[in-house]
């Protein structure tokens, strides 16, 4: 045998004392467990959906039926128990102040009622739930002369406050003159009130367009094209000419009407129809960033970024939710800009696509769709999570037209002379009660009829609240 291969002698340690009696041993179970059930899937679902993602999906439909709309945080405002009205001077200064600001285009000698004040009476009729030409009447009818006197209601002979009628309401309101002023006026209002009561919440303007079917006339619909911000204020609005336009060119101005620090960093988002590349420019120019769906309107655009390689990596994150009777599972992917995005949307940093799965309670599959996107925002300010929680948000505005169609029956109404600065109205109610989180529009506006002459001034912020019940 070579010495190179003979064993080299080494010295073991062998301990002293053995041990007695050697350590147990974990017992072997007779049964081992049985491997744990596949969560009950529909038989489809999104390919990118991980594990987590898909016992979520399972849980979600194996639980409760979707009912309502979970709430958020906040209370309904109840009325109190009588006290007299406490009024805020300071923020009522500011009411007037803001209404008085409109010039009334009326010709003098047949100018009755102010413009401000008429605008101030509608305005809190409609936050006790009559927001209407003929509900603001009869509120006025009814409404203790104090307060009317308050609001600035000039006097008649014998002193005591006049009072609009309906028609009033309508003529002055609906003159297209003033239906705008109304609609600036009261969003300029709002933000003031936003400022100081939600700070830092004005990061996300979400732009819809709405047609008010009640007031259509010859065939044609109002078309309103609206800008709502995250704090669930308006931040302005404009009327489409639907017989000579549509709502891309209103864009750009309706973007004109916000103060340029409120856009700057906030992110703006639109359906696919202002997937314009002057729109891109637009928000870029005041320092926001954009985020768009792309359709069949930017055909090269959408064949550049649906030929990015989606199916080579999974989804970045995910979402499962269930409510309004239906369950939905969505999963987001993002990648950077070809140079052929880029050549034509300078502005774009980031390309993604969603894919929602909507399912019944049952877990019927009712629907999928899959969106292509682009967006200003860099990876480094808005990751995949970012994005779709922008995008879900975008998506929010429709309850924003739930809430004027179904709670204050907006198409129901036929007010179409003054459709314009009652819409405005309704906005302006509804921001109100968003800053003050009250959970349920319609059940607060329940408790305004309740007491329509204290408690639509304590939600304007116009007299202190009412206290908390204990």
């Amino acid at each position: 045998m070579p010495k190179s291969a003979m064993p080299s002698p080494c010295r073991a340690l062998v301990p002293e004392t053995l041990p007695a009696v050697m350590p147990d041993l974990p017992a072997v179970p007779e049964f081992l467990p049985a491997v744990p059930a596949a969560p009950a899937l529909p038989s489809r679902v999104p390919a990118d959906l991980p594990a987590a993602g898909r016992r979520a999906l399972a849980a979600a439909l194996a639980g409760p039926v979707p009912g309502a709309q979970r709430k958020g945080p906040g209370t309904t405002v109840l009325p109190g128990d009588g006290d007299a009205l406490a009024w805020d001077d300071a923020e009522l200064a500011r009411f007037s102040g803001f209404l008085r600001s409109m010039p009334d285009r009326r010709d003098p000698r047949g100018r009755r009622l102010p413009l401000d004040y008429l605008t101030a009476v509608a305005v809190i009729a409609a936050a006790a739930g009559d927001d209407s030409p003929e509900g603001a009447a009869e509120w006025a009818a009814s409404a203790p002369a104090r307060i009317l006197h308050r609001l600035g209601a000039p006097r008649d002979a014998a002193g005591n406050p006049r009072r609009p009628d309906a028609a009033t309401f309508s003529r002055v309101l609906g003159d297209p003159r003033h239906a705008q002023q109304v609609d600036d006026v009261l969003c300029a209002w709002t933000a003031a009130r936003a400022r100081d009561l939600r700070p830092g919440m004005r990061r996300h303007l979400r732009v819809d367009g709405k047609a008010l079917r009640g007031a259509a006339r010859g065939g044609h619909a109002p078309m309103l094209l609206s800008a709502l911000w995250d704090d669930g204020t308006t931040a302005a609005q404009l009327p489409v000419n639907t017989k000579k336009t549509n709502e891309i060119p209103i864009f750009r101005d309706l973007l004109d009407k916000i103060p340029a620090g409120d856009l700057k960093n906030a992110v703006i988002s639109a359906d696919q129809m202002h997937t314009q590349r002057k729109h891109a420019e637009k928000i870029d120019a005041a320092g926001g960033f954009f985020l768009f769906t792309i359709g069949d309107n930017q055909e090269k655009l959408f064949d550049a970024a649906d030929a990015l390689p989606w199916r080579a990596f999974a989804g970045e994150t995910w979402t499962v939710d269930r409510g309004h009777g239906r369950v939905d599972a969505r999963t987001i992917k993002t990648l950077p800009p070809t140079q052929q995005i880029l050549k034509k949307w300078p502005e774009v940093r980031q390309a993604f696509l969603v894919e929602r799965y909507s399912y019944g309670t049952d877990g019927e599959l009712l629907g999928s769709v899959a969106v292509l996107g682009i967006t200003s925002l860099p990876p480094d300010q808005a990751g995949a999570a970012d994005l779709l929680a922008y995008l879900r948000g975008h998506w929010s505005i429709e309850m924003h037209h739930y809430v004027r169609d179904v709670v204050f029956r907006e198409d129901a109404s036929r007010a179409a002379a003054a459709h314009q600065a009652f819409a405005a109205i309704r906005n302006a109610v509804t921001g109100a009660f968003r800053l003050l989180r009250v959970p349920g529009i319609a059940r607060q506006l329940r408790a305004s009829r309740r007491d329509p002459y204290r408690l639509p001034l304590q939600l304007l912020g116009l007299a202190a609240l009412p206290p908390s019940p204990a």
